[in-house]
């Protein structure tokens, strides 16, 4: 099998509870902290400011409240290296979740605001993953057969 580099690494927020999830991903309810982290405000605008590369007519709802609060409509956002989904800064603000702290070390470089992607940075973004994507996939079809 050829070696892939979909960048599974730089997705955040991939709670296994959530639909948008991964499987293998990590526990939402684990997750969840007691207090905010000093720059937690600031890390919430940088999620909500990253460019939206998908947006979804899916609405979603907070799984932690079963399901009762409307976060809003499922849109996949980036900075250009880091990707995440929009619930992420709800989930953050709200329950205090921890980040990888390479991208939050990342973000406070960039002084907690994402830079500017052009229409043609994000079709190239998504070109690129799409790209990657195949590849992994007919890598595991091949391994299949």
């Amino acid at each position: 099998m050829r070696d892939t580099s979909f960048p599974y690494d730089r997705f955040l927020g991939e709670f296994r509870e959530l639909e948008h999830g991964r499987p293998d991903g990590p526990a939402l309810r684990e997750s969840v902290r007691d207090q905010a982290s000093p720059d937690e405000e600031k890390l919430v605008r940088y999620l909500r400011s990253g460019s939206a590369l998908a947006v979804t007519g899916s609405q979603v709802h907070d799984v932690l409240s079963n399901g009762r609060e409307l976060i809003g409509a499922l849109e996949l956002h980036t900075d250009g290296e880091w990707f995440w989904y929009s619930d992420l800064a709800h989930y953050v603000e709200h329950y205090h979740l921890v980040l990888d702290a390479a991208f939050v070390d990342r973000a406070r470089t960039r002084h907690w605001a994402p830079p500017v992607l052009s229409t043609a940075d994000l079709i190239r973004i998504g070109d690129t993953l799409d790209a990657l994507f195949d590849a992994e996939t007919s890598d595991l079809r091949n391994l299949a057969s």
